[in-house]
């Protein structure tokens, strides 16, 4: 064993690190068994009583992937041809409406960039067309004298920074949530993928995922006129005769309400309310009055009608259709309220209401947002601070619409739509009518910034805690089932040898999940598969080495000299396996995500502590044998 003190020390020191890193996931293991055999008072006690140290344990432990421990895949789409119809403030016509829509079908089937597909629509829905006339912006370069390729290069740059700057604000508002250890990566050219482990609140997250936080203050228009409106659209959808102006709107309508109503709950569609759900969302036509029920006016809100929360797609694809648009009082745009109208049988039934399309005063001069609570009604609220150009106009719109209500619409929904009474200085206003949750995740919307695009889920996985525990215990089972097999076989077939073996594989896996806990890496399900995987590869050194050695005893050598030369001559074979598999892992990882990024991490990770085990931790102990103790190891 003289010479072996550093290999010595390696090995232990390797041991202690691994046991240190692994300590708090064992800690962890210890308290959640301990948890399970409270009753639920005990474990709230326990919890606030503990808390530092369960959060600090939590933190430092393994961290399990979103297939072991339940959670959300997402993965987010941004809309390109949105923040295309921005860039052209404004300059489109026909040709540029046509081919914005063949981008959007193209880049269905295509994986193209979004920005080729449209260039390509625009040539062939009028060949020679110059993009400049439809994109300019000096401080740019894009002029109308700027080419067709310097205009698709400038809308190349633009989409690649929107996409930037989105996953840098998911990445906030996932941050502010209070995931842990999620992963957010780009996906594409135009997507981003999203992983939120241990979430149990789906519905939220989608909401917060795709708000594009675009706040903006408008003021209502004459609730005559959109009562009006709202009974010659309804009679001409329903009839195709829109009957004479009646600016004191329909009271006998109101009761349709109840007949609309239906007791079955629907879910929110977020999408739906605000015009921006998919197309195969927004069929089945059916009356106009079986949809929306229309109320009396009531001379301050604007409604349109109310509308159940399943109908809102449906509503929604009806008002887009061109002669139905062109019945809606010109100014008015119509917005779903954010929250259900209270006091009715229904709780999923929503206002579609009038406000003007001119918008008075938009999210980017708020400074800062905070949750809050109305100290006369104790209900909870978001309070918004505004910079100087903000308070100023704040300051003037107030002050010249008094006695008129302003609505405060965020993402297309209107949150509250109060009275001023007064001239509202120093720039600070609050959104109302909200939850102390909603209220929370509109913080978090609005400190994190507004999405350059609008983003829709076109993917979600959804795994429960109950199926990510049986997966954890189907891993484990076969990690154990595996690893038991392999070392019964070794010891049979090697004697002393395979004994040898056995401990070098039990420090190996100890090994993997001690770099796995020290890297802060990720155990997934396919990263159990590569640590099944990984042991097989341990024992394949370890069999090459005995065959050597086994070779040189053959030759009449001493077991001393025959263990020194079947390292040796073992070492290029070894060597050479393992290295081309860690390339194969480097470029799972590159090119891989999610699972496979896991598989290939254990993968590497077992590569190198198999190469330690099988060349030092063997060595080590068959030195300890044959010098030190003088032991005749067999070799089977």
């Amino acid at each position: 064993m003289q010479g072996n003190g550093f290999k010595i020390a390696a090995v232990a020191a390797f041991i202690l690190l691994s046991l240190f890193y692994l300590w708090p996931t064992a800690q962890r293991a210890l308290n959640a068994r301990e948890l399970a055999a409270m009753d639920s008072t005990q474990q709230v006690e326990y919890r606030e009583a503990n808390y530092d140290d369960l959060q600090n344990t939590r933190e430092r432990s393994l961290n399990l992937g979103l297939d072991l421990q339940g959670g959300m895949h997402v993965t987010l789409e941004v809309g390109a041809g949105a923040l295309i119809k921005e860039l052209a403030e404004g300059r489109e016509d026909e040709t540029f409406t046509a081919a914005l829509a063949a981008a959007n079908a193209a880049a269905v089937e295509s994986r193209d960039n979004y920005v080729d597909l449209f260039v390509d629509a625009v040539e062939e829905e009028r060949p020679g067309t110059r993009l400049a006339r439809y994109f300019r912006n000096s401080s740019r370069g894009i002029t109308a004298r700027s080419s067709n390729d310097e205009v698709a290069e400038y809308l190349r740059v633009e989409l690649a920074d929107a996409i930037v700057r989105a996953t840098e604000i998911i990445r906030q508002r996932v941050d502010r949530f209070g995931v842990t250890e999620p992963s957010i990566q780009q996906q594409g050219s135009n997507r981003i993928a999203v992983e939120l482990p241990g979430v149990d609140e789906p519905q939220r997250v989608r909401d917060l995922l795709r708000g594009t936080a675009k706040l903006e203050f408008r003021l209502l228009p004459d609730p005559g006129i959109v009562a009006n409106a709202a009974q010659q659209i309804v009679a001409y959808v329903d009839q195709g005769t829109a009957p004479a102006a009646d600016t004191t709107a329909s009271g006998a309508a109101s009761d349709s309400t109840g007949a609309a109503a239906d007791s079955a709950s629907s879910e929110l569609d977020i999408a739906s309310m605000t015009g921006t759900a998919a197309p195969e969302a927004q069929t089945g036509e059916r009356l106009m009055s079986d949809l929306v029920a229309l109320v009396q006016n009531d001379g301050f809100n604007p409604y349109f009608g109310a509308v159940q929360a399943r109908d809102t797609a449906a509503v929604s694809a009806i008002l887009r259709r061109p002669d139905v648009a062109r019945l809606i009082p010109p100014g008015v745009d119509l917005f779903y309220s954010a929250r259900p109208i209270e006091g009715r049988e229904s709780e999923d039934e929503y206002w579609l209401m009038g406000v003007n399309e001119r918008i008075e005063l938009e999210g980017d001069v708020v400074t800062d947002a905070g949750p809050d609570f109305d100290p006369l009604t104790n209900a909870p609220l978001v309070s918004i601070s505004m910079n100087g150009e903000g308070a100023s106009r704040w300051s003037q719109l107030t002050g010249a619409n008094i006695g008129k209500p302003v609505a405060i619409v965020l993402d297309g929904l209107v949150y509250t739509w109060p009275r001023i009474n007064s001239r509202i200085s120093g720039g600070r206003t609050s959104i109302e009518g909200v939850t102390k949750t909603e209220a929370d995740d509109i913080v978090t919307v609005l400190k994190s910034g507004a999405l350059p695009a609008p983003v829709q889920i076109v993917e979600e996985r959804t795994v429960g805690p109950s199926l990510g525990a049986e997966s954890v215990n189907a891993g484990l089972r076969s990690l154990m089932i595996g690893f038991a097999i392999v070392v019964v076989f070794m010891i049979f077939y090697y004697r002393t040898a395979g004994l040898v073996a056995g401990v070098t594989l039990i420090l190996n896996v100890l090994f993997i999940f001690g770099i796995l806990a020290g890297f802060r890496a990720t155990l997934t399900l396919p990263g159990m598969a590569g640590i099944v995987l990984t042991i097989g590869m341990a024992v394949d050194a370890n069999v090459l080495i005995f065959e050597r050695i086994r070779e040189e005893m053959a030759t009449g050598k001493t077991l001393k000299a025959a263990v020194q030369g079947g390292f040796e001559k073992a070492l290029s074979a070894i060597a050479d396996a393992n290295i081309t598999t860690f390339l194969i892992g480097v470029i799972l990882y590159s090119f891989g995500l999610g699972p496979i990024q896991g598989f290939a991490v254990t993968l590497m990770a077992g590569i190198v502590t198999s190469l330690f085990t099988a060349l030092v931790v063997t060595r080590l102990l068959l030195d300890y044998l044959v010098q030190s103790r003088g032991a005749n190891v067999a070799f089977g």
